[in-house]
């Protein structure tokens, strides 16, 4: 236990010992009273005058220097690297985090035409991603700007839009296909153009190829199984590999390399690829990455959080609240905590003094 630094007693010699150190004549100085000047001249109260009584007093709040310490937002910049990127039924939308001081938020605007005096809000968002929902098959522009904290709006990404579409629904697709093969001319005369056939029964195949005279031409399968295989290159046990197949009206393919692919519903047991964008929403019951970066939310590999400008909390428990270009502010440590000036220089430190 600390020993207490007042004198007990109501005799003169304690009660002047006592003053001496409560005025900082004696002692270190720790233990010296605060006065409301002292308060004032750090800025941490306002003092105002009580009028005709001469007296003075402290209100709440920050002094007017204080308040000066911190600048006013900057204009806007003008957003970089707006990409609209579209799905079946959201486009996602992606641009660079701006650096200006005092950015708020990012305006989304949308039209159906390339042309921005018809383009309406459909959202705002503080970070450098938006997913804006529109059915599947939808075609529009995009424009973005950004807003500072005080309110200002800036210039837009650009004059003209940013183009995006989303996919068509794949069951609509797949119904017209499959009418226009219905209607088709193999379907329609089966036993009497069919190149090759076979029938055993009721049960048909064969192969059917038209050339019309649109200049259009088809080839069709009638088989309840297809599939191919190398004859010539059976394993040690003759099994023959499969490479393609359609059984049940399903296709199997043992490796395939697609340029491109419009597909609906995704099963997949292990995905490699070097970018993934999701339009609405990601579930995962466990997340692994070396960086998060949500706009002005970031998490570093080693476990350090900032948000903003001026919070961060350090992978040791560190919390800060301080501006970074003028070195005013907070530190809480897990000991004490310490106020510092816009020069960087501490001027008040509670909990722990050394």
């Amino acid at each position: 236990m600390s020993k207490k630094p007042w004198r007990a007693g109501k005799d003169l010699a304690a009660l002047a010992e006592n003053m001496e150190i409560a005025t900082g004549q004696r002692g270190d100085g720790k233990d010296a009273f605060v006065t409301q000047g002292q308060l004032a001249e750090l800025k941490l109260a306002k003092m105002r005058n009580n009028g005709s009584s001469g007296k003075v007093s402290l209100t709440p709040g920050i002094g007017q220097e204080v308040a000066t310490w911190f600048p006013p937002p900057a204009f806007p910049s003008v957003p970089q690297n707006f990409v609209a990127t579209g799905g079946f039924g959201s486009v996602l939308l992606e641009w660079d985090m701006p650096n200006y001081r005092g950015h708020s938020l990012t305006e989304i605007w949308r039209a159906t035409e390339d042309n921005l005096s018809d383009a309406i809000l459909v959202g705002t968002t503080p970070g450098q991603v938006y997913s804006d929902p529109v059915d599947p098959g939808w075609n529009g522009f995009y424009w973005v700007r950004f807003v500072n904290s005080a309110g200002v709006q800036g210039p837009y990404n650009h004059t003209e839009g940013t183009a995006a579409e989303t996919k068509p629904d794949i069951d609509s697709i797949i119904d017209t296909i499959q009418d226009e093969i219905n209607n088709s001319p193999i379907i329609k005369s089966l036993d009497e153009i069919w190149a090759i056939k076979a029938t055993a029964g009721d049960i048909k195949a064969g192969i059917g190829i038209v050339a019309q005279p649109d200049g259009t031409t088809q080839i069709g399968l009638a088989a309840g199984k297809v599939f191919i295989f190398d004859p010539n290159n059976p394993d040690d046990k003759g099994n023959y590999a499969i490479p393609f197949a359609v059984v049940d009206g399903k296709v199997v393919i043992d490796e395939a390399a697609i340029r491109e692919a419009t597909i609906k519903i995704l099963n997949a047991q292990h995905i490699v690829a070097d970018e993934i964008k999701v339009g609405a929403t990601l579930t995962a019951p466990v997340i692994r990455s070396g960086i998060i970066d949500n706009g002005p939310f970031q998490v570093d590999s080693n476990g350090n959080l900032r948000i903003g400008s001026l919070f961060s909390i350090s992978s040791q428990g560190q919390i800060s609240i301080r501006n970074a270009t003028t070195n005013i502010g907070l530190v809480i440590r897990n000991d004490r905590i310490e106020v510092y000036d816009s020069a960087g220089n501490l001027v008040v430190r509670m909990g722990r003094l050394r």
